[in-house]
């Protein structure tokens, strides 16, 4: 029986809380182990666990079910920590997103796959910064990992590993692709004209994270314009020398050229939007993101206003800052209005002890690469 074949109902034991999402009842992230495993999780954004692919059920896998449980019963699960802490810091998370997309005024706990969060493969020609080579396969060629390697971190055989074609799709609303970067992957071909096959595609909404390196091909563009909706989020994070450190080795004339031609050239049913990796290491280059948005990507071609995201970077949390570079941001930052989330998360970790671990982690990278973060980088005048 196909993953999906049926929708279950969660019976609650008092009224829905506020932690309400509805992609616990609706969506999952899937991303591919190997050729017989499969990472799993509500969204892309919550922390995943790994089961075997013959085994996974969308309706009734151990760990969805738990988090389900968990949400019904006012809790807010550890696993959906970035939604937390973004909502605490006054900024827009994926959960109230989630909530205005299903457009669900009073929540509803039926259990039916109606959006994937589909990681392509890994096969990615950047490697940025706060990456690795389990999301990047130019990562994993510079470190030069071997084949045992590879099978350690999941990402040996994956293009036998077929998950798709256990999943049932005739109820699919919405499709996000992440990567590696998606737009080097045939497989988002063959997923959406299945979806359009199906009679699907026309009212599904397709969505992207992806670096603005390379041009989406023709056919890709044809199904675009037979879906309900698309939207680029483009991962930019810095302009000029800055963004050319962090997405090493793009570049930023040719990514800006691409994002501009895509405004002038897609199906007027596209979207855009920034969702820009925010760490310690590029938080001034935030207001400089903004403005290039604000100047050249604010709308579509249609007049249709784009979005502009932002997402903490785990790995390099802004607390471990010095004091001074803190204070310094937050007078760059505290002007623009789409920014004071993080403003506000800056001030949160004022009395917060230096660290300065992530300096040594970008001077490693420095010496294999021959690159420079104090030079690339505005907070290298801090340091």
């Amino acid at each position: 029986m196909p993953m999906n074949a049926y929708f279950v109902l969660i019976t609650l034991q008092k009224p829905m809380h506020n932690n309400w999402c509805p992609e616990i009842y609706r969506g999952v992230f899937i991303d591919r182990v190997n050729d017989n495993k499969i990472r799993i999780a509500p969204c892309c954004q919550a922390q995943s666990t790994v089961e075997l692919v013959d085994n996974f059920n969308f309706e009734t896998n151990p760990y969805l079910t738990r988090l389900r449980e968990q949400f019904a019963h006012g809790e807010y699960p550890d696993e959906c920590n970035m939604c937390w802490k973004v909502e605490k810091h006054g900024h827009k998370s994926r959960r109230q997103s989630a909530i205005e997309f299903f457009d669900l005024s009073t929540p509803d706990t039926t259990v039916i796959l109606e959006g994937l969060d589909h990681s392509a493969t890994w096969a990615c020609n950047l490697a940025c910064v706060m990456c690795g080579p389990q999301n990047s396969s130019t990562w994993a060629t510079e470190l030069d990992y071997t084949k045992n390697e590879l099978i350690d971190i999941g990402r040996q055989f994956q293009k036998s590993n077929n998950f798709l074609d256990k999943l049932d799709l005739s109820n699919i609303k919405k499709i996000h692709f992440n990567g590696g970067e998606p737009m080097l992957n045939n497989e988002q071909t063959h997923l959406l004209e299945n979806l359009e096959q199906q009679g699907v595609l026309k009212n599904t909404f397709i969505s992207y994270n992806t670096n603005g390196t390379v041009m989406p091909s023709d056919k890709i563009i044809n199904l675009w314009g037979k879906s309900r909706l698309v939207k680029l989020f483009f991962s930019i994070d810095g302009t000029d020398s800055a963004f050319e450190y962090v997405r090493y080795p793009g570049k930023w004339d040719k990514v800006s050229n691409n994002l501009l031609e895509m405004k002038k050239q897609l199906p007027s049913n596209v979207m855009f939007g920034f969702n820009s990796a925010v760490g310690c290491y590029n938080l001034f280059e935030m207001a400089e993101v903004y403005r290039w948005f604000s100047q050249y990507l604010q709308r579509n071609r249609e007049g249709d206003p784009s979005d502009f995201n932002w997402q903490f970077v785990s790995n390099f949390d802004i607390k471990n800052l010095n004091q001074q570079a803190k204070i310094s941001a937050i007078k760059c930052l505290d002007t623009i209005p789409q920014l004071q989330g993080l403003v506000k998360y800056i001030k949160s970790t004022l009395n917060y002890a230096e660290n300065n671990e992530w300096m040594d982690r970008l001077d490693i990278i420095d010496q294999r690469r021959g690159t420079s973060w104090r030079t690339s980088l505005q907070i290298g005048k801090y340091y």
